[in-house]
This record gives structure tokens, sequence and C-alpha cells, in this order.
């Protein structure tokens, strides 16, 4: 057997005559899609041919895991090479080696304590100090944020597992689960499959407040200026700031060839709207809520051909993100992503938001409720509507986003937006092109680069510079199918 395993040859002859029982795993049960591969054509992450995984392994690395140790050892055991490692009920990415849940203070490095760092930084304490460059400082410091940073660190360390090449991860039966931690997928990395599991709650227990995120003068707010002059008039008056969680679900960040499949996503049973705003007007609009969870799934720097797909995006804020920055012109090429047959439901943006890439996006279905972000004749207004309201879903902001040089076409998508309008569908976010073709608005055909045009003022055109031909083995089913037949698909559980 020629293997170039990450291990010793001592430990990797001992695992092939134990089974590898030394490292927790369990062997010789198998999923009757465990060697599937992607099906022709299907998508971006088909252009160089069908993606693999570990549907090659030789049987000594097809795994069944059951906790987060087992888990990473079948990772580090087999390395790059070809490996499926089948999920068996329930792993969380936030336990020790003997299965213990780790929680805030297992992680936590003194002096941290929330409280006290909610304090040390409130806008009522540190925006009264001169603006730079017309927002409070955005770098953080003292010991309070010293000893946050130092804490994420170890978090970090612990709930971020990394997926080598060539594998693939699968949910056995209808509850497989991963909670509490992110897989990433980094760059250098390839031919990876993901199919049938429930992906949930990749909480950050230390995150940050960014006192200059989305900050403004404006004087609409009462007391609102640049220069503090007493404890009500001054910066500390003005809207602004943000808290900013860490850990997306999955990240990948510069890998290539990667397949998404018959997948869950949600924040879990700890949703955002237990968590809401800490500081009194104005810092207490709903999007100032202690963010814990940050995307679903970013797609980053250079990462490239993925194909997500048949997939479930529940009860979140910012679900994908592709293109994490303006800034990073040499993504011009890259991030070339195809989600089809997806459902996107109580979700807020980022379905997905999209800088650079090319992105095709058909029979996807997007089901959720506008209402609450707040309306009047200025910005102060409809904070004060939006906070009459109190939404407890997640307000739809925009489902497309077309960032600089992004490059959507859309086909035959379905919206189901209450207290909505087109206009939420896509949002033009320095965006110079979109396409849509046979999509609907609540049951409507629709315009939708018309209608985001003139939502916008900022036209785009319709001149994208590509057309797919990439449609794997369902092609683009006409827009009046996309509803029953992605309810019927989408997500883990039922492949």
């Amino acid at each position: 057997m020629n293997m170039k395993l990450n291990i010793t040859a001592a430990s990797l002859t001992l695992c092939l005559a134990a089974g590898c029982a030394q490292f927790g795993l369990i062997q010789n049960e198998q999923s009757p899609y465990a060697k599937e591969t992607l099906h022709p054509s299907d998508g971006w992450a088909f252009l160089e041919g069908s993606v693999t995984g570990g549907s090659n392994a030789v049987e000594e690395l097809i795994f069944t895991v059951d906790s987060r140790k087992a888990f990473v050892d079948a990772l580090s055991l087999a390395g790059n090479e070809p490996k499926i490692i089948q999920i068996k009920g329930t792993i969380n990415l936030s336990s020790d080696d003997e299965g213990k849940e780790l929680t805030e203070a297992d992680y936590a490095v003194a002096p941290y304590e929330f409280e006290a760092y909610k304090d040390a930084y409130a806008p009522a304490v540190w925006n009264i100090n001169p603006l730079v460059k017309g927002r409070p400082l955005r770098k953080l410091t003292g010991e309070q944020e010293e000893a946050r940073k130092a804490s994420a660190a170890n978090q970090k360390a612990h709930i971020v597992v990394s997926i080598p090449s060539n594998t693939t991860l699968i949910g056995l039966g209808k509850d497989a689960k991963v909670i509490k931690g992110t897989l990433s997928i980094g760059s250098g990395t390839e031919n990876v499959i993901i199919r049938n599991i429930n992906f949930q709650d990749a909480f950050d227990y230390f995150p940050a407040w960014d006192p200059g995120d989305s900050f403004k003068v404006d004087t609409s707010y009462p007391g609102c200026q640049d220069v503090y002059e007493n404890v009500d008039v001054g910066p500390q008056k003005c809207r602004g700031g943000r808290w900013n969680a860490e850990y997306d679900l999955i990240s990948i960040s510069g890998a290539t060839r990667i397949w998404i499949d018959q997948c869950t996503f949600s924040d879990g049973d700890r949703t955002d709207d237990q968590f809401p705003p800490i500081y009194p007007f104005p810092q207490n609009e709903i999007t100032q809520k202690v963010q814990h969870h940050d995307g679903l799934i970013d797609i980053t720097n250079q990462a490239d051909l993925i194909t997500i797909s048949n997939s479930h995006f529940h009860d979140h804020d910012k679900a994908i993100l592709i293109g994490n920055s303006d800034k990073k012109t040499q993504d011009e090429g890259h991030l070339r992503v195809t989600l089809h047959s997806n459902f996107f439901e109580n979700v807020g943006q980022r379905m997905p938001r999209v800088r650079y890439g090319k992105v095709h996006s058909y029979n996807n279905l997007f089901v959720g409720n506008a209402l609450g972000a707040g309306t009047g004749n200025n910005s102060y207004e409809a904070h004060l509507n939006s906070l009459s309201i109190a939404p407890k879903h997640n307000v739809v902001r925009n489902v497309l986003g077309a960032g600089i040089n992004s490059a959507i076409y859309s086909e035959n998508n379905v919206f189901f937006i209450e207290n909505g309008s087109a206009a939420n569908a896509v949002s033009n976010m320095k965006g110079e092109v979109f396409f849509d073709s046979g999509s609907w608005f609540n049951g409507v055909p629709v315009d939708l680069l018309q209608l985001a045009n003139e939502a916008s003022g900022k036209p785009m055109s319709a001149e994208v510079g590509w057309t797919p031909n990439l449609y794997g083995e369902n092609n683009l089913l006409p827009t009046e199918d996309v509803e029953r037949f992605v309810k019927r698909h989408a997500g883990a559980g039922k492949l």
C-alpha cells in the first residue's frame, strides 16, 4: 500500500492492524452515498471535471466518527490522501477529548469579563475622545481588549478544524450534526465534498465591539456632533458601532473545487434575538445586537470553482459572503460559485453578497420578512420606527448583493419577502452589472434589474460578460416548480 500519510510508519502499521481503534474511530459502516462524486456539469465546481473528494479512499481510510477527538484524529491520520469521514450523531467542536463541552469560562483569560469590557468601551466613555477621520478610534486599547483577544485566540485554536484535500465528509442517516465550531478549507486545499450534515451555532464567546463600524455624524439625531461638548452633546450621541463575531460554520479561503450539498446551516438554539443591543439609544439599533455569530459560509481569498446545492440556510442574519474586501483586486478571475436549489429561510442578508466573483444563482427559494428595517423622513425617525416594531425575525435587507466587479447571473429564482419590495431581492453595492431571467417576487414575474436600478439610482447593466452552461442533472427548472422542488429536497437528512 503506497500511501504518504502525515503520521509515522509505526503508527500507520498499528492503525491498519488494529482498525485504527487507538484513534477512537469506528470503521466498516458506510453510507450508500459515501462514494458519490459531483454530478456531471453541476455548476462551477465541475469546470475542471468532477469533484471526487475521498471517493477513491482505501478501506482503511473510510471512517465513522462520533466525537470531536475521533474527527480530528481521522483528518490527521489521512492527511491529503483520499478519505471518507462519516459523521454519526453530533460532533461538538467545542468539546475536549473526553467529550465535555467547553464554554466561555474554559477559554477566558483574566481579567476579561464581558460586563467590564462593555463598560470600558461604551460609547459614552470611548466616543468622547477626538474622532479619527470622522470616526471614533476603531483600534481598541486597554487590558480588557487585550484579554479579549487572548481569550478569543484560545477559543479559535480549539474550535476551528482544518479540512485537507481529497476529503468527503458525509452525515450518516438523518441526524448528523457538526456544531459550535468552524470547518476551515484553506489555501492550497482542493477536491472536497461535504454532504448531509446539519451545521449549527459557530458561537463566538468573545465578540469585539467596533465603535467606528457604520458610525456617522448624523445631525438628525439630537445632540450628535463631531466634537464632545457635554454628556448630552458630542459623538457619543451619534449612531454607529457594531459587535463583530469571528466564526463561520464553513470558511473557504483560497481553496478550490468544493461541492457542498444537502446540508443545513443555522444558529441552532442560540439565535441572535437572545442577545439584543446592550447600549442605550442611539446605540440600540437592531443591527447593534451583541453578535455572537458571523456568517454561515464565507468564500474568500481567491477561492474558486465551488458548487453549493440543495441546502437549507435558516434563522441567521448574514448567510454567504463571496469576496471579503473591495481592495482585494487579486480576487478578480476567481470566486466562481454556483448556488442552486437552495432554501434561504428567515435570513437577513448576503444570499450571497458578492465581490469580484462570477456567481450563478438559479432555482433558489428565498423566504423572509423585511418588516423592521424602519421607515421615516430621516435616519433618526427610521431608528425610532424600527424600535417600535422590535421584530424577532431576521430583517431582510438584501438577498443578492452586487458588489464591486461582481457578475451575478440569476435565473428562475423565487422570492417571498413579506413587507418588502422587489428591490430587497437585489442590492447595488458598488456593482456595475447584474443579469436576471425568469425570477418571481411574491408570486409575480418581475424585472429584477429594472427594480434594483430604480431603487438604487445607480444603474447596472445586464451585460455580465459570461453565460453559464453548467446546470447539473436537473438542468434549469421552470420557476413555477422551484418552491415545491426546493422544499422537498433542500437540507440535511434528505439524501
